[in-house]
């Protein structure tokens, strides 16, 4: 049976693994460093507002002369509502706009934002978030940066300049205000926690200097570490095979498990070998494979994750060769047996003592005696 993410995410919270639970709220766009708001010259001022919204469409029902909060300072530093199983998901309109001069014109800037790192942790893996340009009426442009909330933290980590044809120059500088819609969902995410996106925003003058120069001090190439946990491993889905294989690129979703998720195929060795990688079919953040489970004839052949690894590709697997996983050999003829399913499971951080109740079923389960050992092909 498929279920919705909100229907998992319920029935896992019933189980005693809830989703961001909690009362109050969590600091989303907050900050949990310090030192980090030192810039060059020639800054401007900026005014930065925000209203919690609903999502594209709910946009236009906002009071322009009454946000819900305002920034003071450079960095931005927004309440988000708790997210849990019932209220998975959340957005916020940030206006981004210069001051206006009594009796004058605003002077063009070039607006830029920039992240710091996530502390390490797996709701920073699994948390989905989105930055759109957006208009006041809840029409969204073009997309800045989707992802994790770390990959959109590793995006932006160096500084980034915002300018969306709708609200800036032909040299890219911004004249007037600039909204941005950030949406924020919990996908899989499992267990209970906080974490934060410290955002820094600078405009600097356009005139008489370089409208491309980078405001913001230097960072290391070293990327965002990651924070995955692989405490539990967890069946969200299966691809059940007719006569005839994969079709290399084409994307499987999943027809026992959750929706919203399947196979993409990049490879395939006659019917019985397939190379993969596990995908959000909505273009959300798909969790790194724990283990994939490849029936043919009675048996199933198992591949695990490899040690300190963390991928949504069946080359992350233990015993895959070039990235191909098979059913399980035929001893009469040495050939292997067409695909009839493919069942994979996911990492998931453990909650108490507690892992999340399997969504797909294997028909060999409890049975491991191929597990890890690939065919060797």
């Amino acid at each position: 049976m498929s279920l919705t993410r909100r229907h998992v995410l319920a029935s896992v919270a019933a189980g005693g693994a809830g989703a961001l639970t909690g009362t109050g709220t969590a600091a989303l766009l907050g900050d949990t460093e310090t030192g980090r708001n030192s810039f060059t010259t020639g800054l401007v001022d900026l005014q930065v507002e925000y209203w919690l919204v609903d999502g594209p469409g709910a946009v236009g029902g906002i009071d322009p002369s009454d946000p819900d909060g305002v920034v003071d300072g450079p960095r931005i530093d927004v309440p988000v509502e708790t997210l849990d199983d019932d209220e998975p998901r959340g957005s916020l309109l940030v206006r981004f706009a210069l001051p206006q001069p009594e009796g004058g014109v605003n002077n063009p800037a070039s607006l830029w934002l920039r992240t710091a790192c996530p502390e390490p942790d797996p709701l920073a893996e699994f948390l989905e978030l989105r930055l759109s340009y957006a208009t006041a009426e809840g029409t969204v442009d073009t997309t800045i940066a989707a992802g994790s909330l770390r990959e959109v933290a590793d995006q932006f980590r160096a500084g980034v300049r915002l300018d969306p044809a709708n609200a800036t120059d032909e040299n890219g500088c911004l004249t007037d205000e600039l909204f941005v819609l950030v949406e924020y969902d919990l996908g899989l995410y499992v267990g209970e926690g906080t974490t934060s996106l410290p955002l820094y925003v600078a405009a600097t003058q356009c005139r008489n200097a370089d409208q491309t120069a980078n405001p913001f001090p230097a960072v290391g190439e070293t990327a965002c570490p990651p924070g995955y946990v692989c405490d539990c491993c967890w069946a969200i889905g299966k691809v059940e095979i007719d006569d005839g294989g994969f079709t290399v690129g084409e994307t499987y979703e999943f027809t026992e498990g959750i929706v919203d998720y399947g196979l993409y195929v990049t490879d395939t060795d006659g019917d019985d070998g397939v190379a993969f990688e596990l995908v959000a079919t909505d273009g959300g953040v798909a969790p790194p494979l724990c283990e994939a489970r490849v029936k043919g004839g009675r048996n199933e052949e198992v591949y695990v994750r490899r040690a300190d690894t963390y991928g949504t590709t069946t080359d992350s697997l233990d015993g895959n060769t070039d990235g191909l996983v098979y059913t399980p050999g035929n001893l009469s003829n040495g050939r292997g047996y067409g695909i009839s399913y493919v069942l994979v499971k996911v990492c998931a951080p453990e909650v108490g003592r507690d892992c999340p109740e399997d969504l797909a079923e294997s028909a060999n389960s409890g049975d491991d005696r191929d597990r890890g050992k690939g065919r060797g092909r």
